[in-house]
């Protein structure tokens, strides 16, 4: 009997994870490049499923396809892990993951396959696949990765070297339980094989010995071939064979790696023509434990047959490659795996969003730190127009820890200014402001952590009084845990005296403090001052004082205010209360104030860093030098950076105002809010300052030195003589 040896080709079996880590390689590894990377993968010996019938039918053992298993520790092979189960072959896979589902249709798949039947042959040239035999079985995936819809376009090659005329099968596969002599040499043969490591590395030459009942089998890799097999006429008798772990499970058809093996024989031992091949399929059985022969025989795949090996002077083409994966329906096509439908939706989400930031890094923003950005920890003063919108940017930066500070709740009017709300939000009164931007949030992310804290923030100018002390004290502690949690403050209120106390307690904490304020069309967005360190409330920043070669900080929202905050919300009319603005303002302040903290992020002096100097593009960071204010107007679409230091006579950031509350706690702020003046010996109060102190000059006034600078000023005007005479004028 001779006829053609037929194969049965390799079936892949890819698992979910390997999708969700090429996700991962795509976008923080391989981004644009289209370099072919290496992944691991790994086959067993192929076993028959036992199937039971009724009572009237015996139980069938069904064929199962000969399996590559792909999972997520496929990408560990960058790390150098190339660990696979036990009694599997591991090898590596060539990813080439294209960036366009055209280019993954135009790649030339010949081409893929030729080059990799030209490694395989340079590999048995060169001897190295004799000593690692996986260098004979790669495989290929050529991937598109559809990152938006979590397709995955893909097709999978396990490269063959052909033979043409193709090798014969001189004689029908029988069982290896009907090869060996005596039920126990299969035992021995078991113990051999989980006693090395042979059969991991998938291909071993072996020599049977019948008549020696005590050691039947000889067993060593491909490198021993001289040592075991020899001649087919070794004097010390015996029969020689080839073996490999074979995946497949037909009854008379070996596995696809059987090809390569061959051609790796007729290159590197032209004289085996005919050979005997064990095609190895019982791995399972190396960690059965102890079970006797009679049991093993009975469970034994594994087949012997004898081939007659083409020699290479007969080829007709030396390098004639197949091997790309067919459909169930035999065409050689490529699959697509939808994850979409079958991925949690909050993970999904989570995916897409990482994805449109990620894709910064591709080609326009290489360098910047995600990740920071992602761990920044963000407090929202004010959830109304301002805080809508600033929450929707920095959620579109990927923060994940977004908190809300108001007091208000959603009016009729608010949902079509403010995104975070809808009409459902505005019955019954209104929910809260805070609470309700917070839930928004988190039906608009769900993995994003949004709290929503309702409070009434004490402002100067507006009396506490002594029912109100120990909440107003609560609230104060609450509001200086919340800004010490964060690592960013927005001041997003409408009115000025409610900015104060974050500000004072930002700058207490040295923390980022970025105010956003808007008029009927025009608007600032500035980032505070940080003092250089927590014990000493020095000056630092960025400008240079024109007469010192020191840097000095720069100035927080009030620091050009020559009055202290007061009262502004008493006594208003009706457009006075509400913030009338036009509507496309607030999201352009918005998203310039985000913008702003994510320069200061990507700078590595943070919030130390340097305004950019006029005219220059560049700076230290990423997104280059972070502006001190941006001014921007509406009427003529006209933008401004300007730079100003800190004043040492502001009301809310200067060294006298913080020292004051680091000495006094909440009695300074009781101070503040309630207006009250000082006798001259008060502590927290400039003597000089206090014992004169005209009534008109509020607390804050009077403790930074802003009322002494007022009386300077009025006594310069005093002395100074105004003329209405024509006659002092010269003619023009």
């Amino acid at each position: 009997m001779s006829e053609t040896l037929r194969f049965e080709a390799f079936s892949s079996m890819v698992e979910p994870e390997f999708w969700s880590g090429l996700a991962h390689h795509k976008l923080h590894s391989a981004r644009l490049d289209t370099a072919r990377t290496v992944v691991r993968g790994e086959f067993s010996g192929g076993r028959r499923h036992a199937v039971r019938g009724n009572s009237a039918e015996p139980t069938q053992r069904l064929a199962v396809p000969a399996r590559l298993r792909v999972n997520q520790g496929a990408w560990e092979a960058a790390q150098g892990n190339t660990q696979q189960q036990a009694g599997a072959v591991g090898v590596n896979g060539y990813l080439h993951n294209t960036n366009t589902i055209e280019e993954f249709k135009k790649r030339d798949k010949g081409e893929l396959l030729r080059d990799a039947g030209a490694e395989i042959l340079e590999a048995i040239r060169s001897g190295r696949a004799t000593q690692t035999p996986e260098l004979l079985w790669p495989f290929l995936l050529l991937s598109f990765a559809d990152l938006k819809k979590y397709h995955f376009y893909h097709w999978f090659a396990f490269p063959a070297v052909t033979a043409d005329p193709p090798d014969m099968a001189t004689e029908a596969p029988a069982p290896l339980s009907s090869f060996i002599s005596r039920s126990s040499d299969l035992e021995h043969l078991l113990t051999t094989f989980a006693g090395s490591s042979v059969c991991a590395q998938g291909a071993f030459v072996a020599r049977y010995y019948p008549s020696n009942v005590d050691n039947p089998w000889r067993v060593g890799p491909l490198s021993e071939w001289s040592e075991i097999y020899g001649s087919d006429k070794a004097e010390d008798g015996g029969i020689a064979l080839l073996g490999f772990v074979d995946p497949s499970s037909h009854s008379t058809r070996p596995g696809w790696p059987l090809r390569n093996m061959l051609t790796w024989l007729r290159h590197c031992h032209p004289e085996a023509a005919n050979v005997n091949i064990l095609c190895f399929r019982d791995t399972a059985l190396l960690a059965g434990g102890a079970v006797d022969g009679a049991t093993l025989v009975q469970q034994c795949e594994s087949i012997v047959m004898r081939v007659n090996v083409t020699p290479v002077a007969s080829l007709t083409s030396e390098c004639q490659v197949s091997g790309w994966e067919r459909n169930e329906k035999q065409k050689l096509v490529p699959r697509i795996v939808n994850l979409s439908s079958t991925m949690d939706p909050v993970r999904l989400a989570e995916s897409a969003l990482d994805l449109n930031l990620q894709l910064m890094r591709w080609r326009l923003a290489p360098s910047i730190d995600l990740a920071k950005i992602a761990g920044t920890r963000a407090l929202l003063v004010g959830a109304g127009t301002l805080g809508a919108y600033t929450a929707r940017v920095l959620l579109a930066w990927g923060m994940r820890k977004i908190t809300f500070v108001d007091n208000g709740r959603v009016s009729f009017s608010n949902p079509a200014r403010q995104p975070l709300y809808d009409f459902e939000d505005s019955l019954d009164g209104g929910k809260p402001k805070a609470e309700a931007a917070a839930s928004s949030m988190r039906k608009i992310f769900p993995n994003v952590d949004s709290q929503g804290i309702q409070m009434t923030i004490p402002m100067p100018g507006h009396s506490i009084s002594a029912s109100e002390m120990d909440g107003t004290r609560a609230t104060v502690a609450r509001l200086d845990e919340l800004v010490a949690s964060h690592d960013v403050i927005f001041l997003l209120t409408d009115s000025r005296e409610s900015r104060w106390l974050p500000t004072l307690l930002g700058t207490l904490h040295r923390k980022i403090v970025i105010c956003v304020a808007l008029g009927f069309d025009s608007y600032v967005a500035m980032r505070h001052g940080v003092y250089a360190h927590d014990d000493d409330f020095e000056p630092m920043g960025a400008p240079k004082a024109a007469d010192s070669n020191e840097a000095v900080r720069l100035g927080c929202y009030f620091c050009n205010d020559v009055v202290a905050p007061t009262d502004s919300l008493s006594d208003r009319t009706l457009d006075q209360q509400c913030t009338v603005t036009r509507p496309g303002l607030a999201p352009i302040a918005s998203g310039t104030a985000v913008e702003l903290l994510t320069t200061i992020l990507q700078h590595p002096q943070g919030g130390h860093a340097p305004p950019a100097a006029p005219g220059a593009n560049d700076g230290a960071g990423e997104f280059g030098d972070p502006e001190h204010q941006i001014r921007g107007y509406l009427l003529g679409f006209r933008q401004h950076a300007i730079v100003g230091q800190a004043s040492s006579l502001c009301t809310a950031c200067s060294p006298s105002v913080i020292n004051a509350y680091r000495q006094h706690g909440f009695d300074f702020l009781l101070r503040a809010f309630n207006n009250t003046l000082v006798s001259e010996d008060a502590p927290h109060c400039a003597a000089e300052d206090s014992a004169d102190a005209p009534a008109d000059y509020s607390y804050l006034e009077t403790l930074t030195g802003l009322a002494a600078l007022h009386r300077q000023t009025d006594t310069m005007l005093e002395t100074i003589e105004w003329s209405e005479s024509d006659d002092d004028f010269e003619a023009i």
